[in-house]
């Protein structure tokens, strides 16, 4: 359902590059449960916002459901993730009039 081959995220400043993620290889089958955690700083959210589909700026492949996430243009990444991922971002801003029912 996700694999991720040699994914990658770096910052420049300059002629120097901060990586963040490196050579990031990871396959999740159907009905798995995975856990992604490490100390503060070690890319778990940065690996996280790649796979739900937020962070356009990284290199390396990402599969999801068969489908060639790395090669989609901007639209067809929304609409794969709007169809398919949900997100609850950790300083989530929720509607007080709403509920999850």
């Amino acid at each position: 359902m996700i694999g991720l081959r040699n994914v990658e995220k770096f910052f420049a400043q300059g002629a120097n590059k901060t990586y963040v993620l490196r050579r990031i290889d990871l396959d999740i089958k159907p009905g798995e449960f995975v856990s992604i955690m490490g100390p503060s700083g070690a890319g778990k959210s940065t690996l996280l916002h790649i796979l739900g589909m937020h962070d356009q700026s990284w290199g390396g492949e990402y599969y999801f459901d068969e489908v060639a996430v790395h090669k989609l243009d901007h639209k067809k990444r929304a609409q794969l993730r709007n169809s398919n991922i949900g997100f609850v971002f950790q300083s989530y801003h929720l509607l007080d009039d709403q509920t999850v029912f």
